[in-house]
């Protein structure tokens, strides 16, 4: 009968484990680097938010042309610092990049935005003309005469209005400043007389506190109904 052979035991390796050679000094020098690079590129981030504001009245593709421009070549803008920043990895350089370009953008919107400062005209939407409780249809060719016919529209601004004048010229003139409705719209009411019948051309004309101006311009032709 033949005899069954022993199973030999497993002979374990030992296993030492040895830690990498770690420079805390190297470590904490690039720790620094990276934050140095973060901070000042905050800063230059707010100079090209403040640039940008300042040529928005030259054009406002101006304006994200110089924040775009930053953004892409923040890294070489580092370059002429007298720091060496050379140990700074790409990945760090993108995320840089790109917080100069959204934090530039907000800086650029909030100058834009009161209270400091206001580049941005009121908006007027909306527009409609009644005759009495009727709303008449564009183009405006059916205006009665002798009846109260009330013109409003929507006009908005991101700060305040100053004024929002509505004036017209035809067989007679008229100019005069819109009131804010009940609902919120700003409206001026007229009623033309018999012997006013004819075209007229309308402007509104919205102007807000810092002086921007939007204008909408429209034509009535009033008739005997």
């Amino acid at each position: 009968m033949a005899h069954k052979k022993k199973k030999e035991p497993e002979v374990k390796e030992d296993y030492t484990f040895i830690p990498p050679d770690f420079n805390e000094r190297e470590f904490l020098e690039k720790d620094l680097k990276v934050t140095k690079t973060v901070l000042i590129t905050a800063l230059l981030a707010v100079l090209f938010g403040v640039v940008a504001y300042l040529t928005t009245d030259i054009s406002f593709v101006l304006g994200l042309l110089v924040i775009l421009a930053g953004a892409v070549g923040l890294k070489y803008i580092f370059q002429v610092l007298p720091w060496d920043f050379s140990s700074v990895e790409n990945k760090t350089w993108l995320g840089n990049g790109a917080l100069v370009f959204f934090l530039g953008l907000g800086i650029w919107i909030l100058l834009l935005n009161p209270p400091f400062g206001d580049n941005v005209a009121p908006e007027i939407d909306d527009l409609q003309v009644w005759a009495g409780d009727v709303q008449l249809n564009r183009p405006y060719n059916n205006v009665p005469v002798g009846e109260l016919i009330t013109i409003n529209a929507t006009i908005a601004d991101n700060g305040a209005l100053s004024t929002v004048q509505f004036s017209f010229q035809g067989p007679e003139s008229f100019t005069g400043n819109m009131t804010v409705g009940a609902d919120g719209r700003h409206e001026l009411s007229h009623t033309f007389p018999i012997s006013g019948t004819g075209t007229y051309n309308f402007v509104i004309t919205a102007t807000d506190e810092a002086g921007n101006v939007r204008t909408v311009t429209g034509s009535l032709n009033v008739v005997v109904v």
